[in-house]
């Protein structure tokens, strides 16, 4: 694109054509796709999109729109969700996101033709001075005060594989990739080291195939068949713009029984530098169906499950400090058998930023109805539900003040199994007490990974932070230094000092509102921190017990 967005051109350029290739028009070069199907819109790509969308001299266009034959706009045009149809001529680049573009006889475009996460329709009716490029990846938005921001490639949850990835011959209708991976460090697996393919075709409705198998290195190099899983998953969109999906799997994995308290980093490490695993975990062998959803704020899915569910005992993985001299905690036991159940997941992200947020909101519904199967010798018919709800508020250019409710567990009189149990306590959710403090009793009663038993069977918690951003300039020019040019130290140092509160209480038998009601059920704690932006360094204090301070760190936000 010209004028003010000759770098958002020269990215478009160089993705799309050799840079020995000249514009030609339309009929000379056709249409240029410069990603493999399947794969992501790139970072830089999506920065010069909002900056070109963004731009006060861009004319802006949403939903359905049309130029007449005999009409004649000077300028560059912007046109988010679409569809575009375009009859007459446009002096300026051209840009839609998320919508097709129907182009009429005789229609005109003296620029650059760029459309994401849509069709171009009848190019050969008419002319495209400049270059044509389609991205196929949905572009995900939220909208703001100067125009839209990128939200990144996917909601969260998605499964993805990470790691290194080995790039295997593309063809024109598709890719294909190896992927090898390590997954998260626990005291039942060790290391699990997941690899294999992931092949996609091409269209607008592609085909994926996944298939990892997962060494549990805990084994060594010679495992039996209870140290191998896999992980087999197909997905077929529907739809034309990826926001729709069927999906089928066949997996054996070892699954945390919560993990929402610390993620899979801070967890492996304090696994292995210091020999502490705040998790549980059970054995997950089965398969599900799943129908999927998500656009550019909301995101679910729906999915039938058939399970057989197994307790793991821990394991004595290798750890840098007191490898010998302490024993890891025993694993929880949870209630064996087959399940069979009916899962939806509903969700929205309005985040103006999904790692460190300073506006917007996220809410996330979990709710499962067992349906079938035998756990511990009995039918279950359990309801468990689990709603996490976030909220960020700008208060000023650099504070942000938020809020977070967390409340699940099960509903009505049918008793969860020991696997949809919950705890809270320590780091990522009251870390003025000791970690899995409030479960229950069921670590200090000594029977825990002799019978069924993991936490309470309901939760709630309620967290607020305000955070503020200081600013740190140094600066040392040649001024300073005789004889010297140019700058020669600059630093920009922006910690955010951190305030938060914490409620929560955890139970089994007495109903929400009663039990809610009593004061004396609920424990608090208050505390403050330092967040050296991907590390944090904070101390707690808890309001009810035993009075004593507790320094813990974590590596992200706290929510």
């Amino acid at each position: 694109m010209r004028s003010h967005s000759v770098t958002f051109s020269a990215a478009v350029l160089l993705c799309a054509l050799p840079a020995t290739l000249p514009a030609q028009d339309t009929i000379q070069v056709g249409v240029r796709t410069p990603l493999p199907p399947g794969e992501e819109l790139p970072a830089q790509v999506a920065h010069e999109l909002v900056a070109y969308y963004n731009s006060p001299s861009t004319i802006r266009f949403s939903g359905r729109t049309e130029v007449p034959a005999d009409r004649t706009i000077g300028g560059d045009v912007a046109v988010l969700g679409g569809p575009l149809e375009l009859a007459g001529r446009i002096d300026g680049d051209v840009l839609v996101l998320n919508g097709d573009i129907a182009l009429r006889e005789g229609f005109r475009i003296r620029g650059d033709l760029t459309v994401v996460g849509g069709l171009i329709i009848g190019v050969e009716r008419g002319r495209v001075d400049g270059m044509i490029t389609t991205y196929p990846t949905v572009f995900r938005y939220r909208r703001t005060v100067d125009g839209i921001e990128y939200l990144g490639p996917g909601p969260p949850g998605e499964t993805r594989p990470t790691g290194r990835r080995i790039m295997l011959p593309s063809w024109e209708l598709g890719e294909s990739q190896i992927f090898v991976s390590a997954r998260a460090y626990n005291r039942v697996e060790g290391l699990p080291i997941a690899f294999g393919p992931r092949i996609t075709t091409g269209g607008r409705n592609p085909l994926r195939l996944e298939a990892f198998l997962i060494w549990r290195t805990i084994g060594g190099f010679d495992p039996d068949e209870s140290e191998l899983g896999w992980e087999l998953r197909l997905r077929q969109w529907l739809g034309g713009h990826r926001s729709v999906w069927l999906e089928a799997a066949y997996w054996s994995v070892v699954d945390p029984i919560e993990r929402w308290q610390l993620t899979n980093l801070e967890n492996s490490l304090t696994v292995f530098f210091f020999k502490r695993d705040y998790r549980d975990y059970y054995e997950r062998k089965g398969w599900y169906g799943r129908l999927g959803w998500r656009s550019s704020t909301l995101f679910g899915s729906l999915e039938f499950r058939d399970e057989n569910h197994t307790t793991r005992s821990a394991r004595d993985p290798w750890t840098i400090f007191w490898n010998t001299s302490d024993e890891f905690r025993p694993n929880a036991m949870i209630d064996d058998g087959d399940l069979q159940s009916i899962a939806l997941r509903l969700g929205i992200d309005t985040r103006n930023d999904p790692d460190q947020p300073l506006s917007g909101w996220y809410n996330e519904l979990s709710l499962e109805q067992a349906v079938g199967g035998r756990l511990s010798g009995v039918k279950p018919s359990f309801t468990h539900l689990l709603l996490d709800l976030r909220r960020y508020n700008r208060v000023s250019r650099n504070s942000v003040l938020a809020f977070r409710l967390i409340g699940g567990g099960r509903l009505g009189d049918e008793r969860t199994p020991a696997q949809r149990e919950h705890m809270i306590g320590g780091t990522g959710s009251l870390p003025g007490f000791d970690m899995m403090e409030f479960d229950c009793d069921v670590r200090s009663s000594g029977l825990i990974g002799t019978e069924p038993g993991y936490g309470c069977q309901r939760l709630t918690l309620f967290q607020a932070e305000y955070r503020t951003r200081l600013r740190f300039r140094y600066h040392w020019d040649h001024k300073q230094i005789p004889d010297v040019s140019g700058d020669i130290f600059s630093v920009q140092f922006n910690p955010a000092i951190v305030l938060f509160f914490n409620a929560g209480a955890a139970w089994n038998a007495e109903d929400w509102f009663d039990y809610l009601g009593d004061s004396d059920n609920w424990v608090t704690d208050v505390g403050a921190g330092l967040d050296l932006g991907g590390f944090g360094a904070y101390v707690a204090y808890p309001l009810v017990g035993s009075g004593e301070l507790n320094f813990f760190v974590r590596l992200t936000a706290r929510f």
